[in-house]
């Protein structure tokens, strides 16, 4: 069968572009075309090696996305606050405007988001009846009452997607699902103490500043996004969705880990400052802080009770395949944290 579709997936060896990109290979219908800056990286030749069409293009660059989003059937959409974030030139030109490299990242991110759109927009007439899907997350700034003011890598994307694609690209906006992504299941990777911590009486404490019973979302973003970006080209446009294989408090977390594991193991509630303390980059400390404050109250998803969930997709007939918290946990590997001193 020769594809008659053509799906634009933005940050294609990225973990939820490179998923998404997996999961449409799968269907023949679908012409897989990836965006990435530099196509002569290992990871861009490895998947055209396996038939995906790889495409420069600079998300600071509208005219790059125009072109390559040109004849799509469907756009994934993904920005990127952590990079400028953590990046050297990015702190000094930060520091030059007398601003934080958390609003700097966020100029960014907001800036690429709106790049996005606008080139998407180009093409608008080609894409299918639900044929824009954008992984954002909710309004911090907004669903706080403005107690979140500077929740950044939160508001960089909702900013965008929807608020400027509603107000900028209405017929854009019509076809547009936006999908917003729960906690990392690997993103203990990243922060191993921070997850796996070691109490008075040495046994495994996760210490954040969320209250201890305030459910949040936990993702499988490498194995579960592909799947659920593709139930949701399926359904409907203009909804909002959360991804996630399994909503629980981190101290539910910390007892399915300790069962896992067969390790005492527990949560401790901590307060921002104590969080900010404890972490080496301050700046970066007090971004994910805010977000862990945030999962309290009003929640992780703003407190948004209209958004779908896998279960919604299944109940319109779609299949939609997703990890449970602890199907993650029995598969990983564990041993670094476990053997650590």
């Amino acid at each position: 069968m020769h594809p008659t579709k053509t799906i634009c997936i933005v940050g294609v060896t990225g973990n939820q572009g490179g998923s998404v990109a997996q999961r449409f290979l799968q269907d023949p219908t679908y012409h897989v075309r990836g965006l990435t800056r530099d196509p002569s990286s290992s990871k861009a030749q490895e998947l055209a090696t396996q038939g995906i069409e790889i495409v420069q293009a600079n998300l600071d660059d509208t005219s790059s996305l125009k072109s390559a989003f040109a004849g799509a059937s469907i756009i994934f959409s993904v920005t990127n606050y952590w990079e400028p974030f953590f990046r050297a030139d990015c702190r000094q030109k930060a520091a030059e405007l007398g601003i934080s490299c958390r609003k700097y990242a966020y100029n960014v991110e907001y800036q690429q988001g709106k790049n996005i759109a606008d080139a998407a927009a180009a093409t608008a007439e080609t894409l299918d009846e639900n044929g824009f899907i954008a992984s954002t997350l909710s309004h911090a700034g907004r669903c706080s009452g403005g107690k979140f003011d500077e929740l950044y890598h939160f508001d960089a994307k909702a900013d965008v997607f929807p608020s400027y694609m509603q107000s900028n690209h209405p017929e854009l906006a019509r076809k547009m699902s936006c999908v917003q992504t729960g906690y990392f299941m690997s993103s203990y990777k990243l922060v191993p103490d921070a997850y796996f911590g070691r109490a008075d009486d040495g046994s495994f404490e996760m210490t954040f500043p969320t209250a201890p019973d305030a459910p949040v979302p936990h993702f499988n973003v490498n194995a579960d996004m592909g799947h659920f970006v593709y139930a949701v080209a399926k359904m409907p446009p203009g909804k909002s969705y959360m991804a996630e294989g399994t909503t629980c408090s981190w101290a539910e977390y910390m007892r399915l880990w300790s069962r896992v594991n067969s390790v005492p193991a527990s949560y401790r509630r901590i307060s921002l400052e104590e969080l900010i303390d404890r972490t080496p980059d301050a700046e970066f400390g007090g971004e994910v802080g805010d977000m862990f404050a945030y999962s309290t109250e009003p929640g992780y998803d703003g407190g948004e009770r209209e958004l779908l969930h896998a279960a919604d997709i299944r109940k319109a007939g779609i299949d939609c395949p997703m990890t449970s918290l602890e199907q993650w946990m029995k598969k990983e590997d564990w041993s670094s944290v476990l053997q650590k001193a």
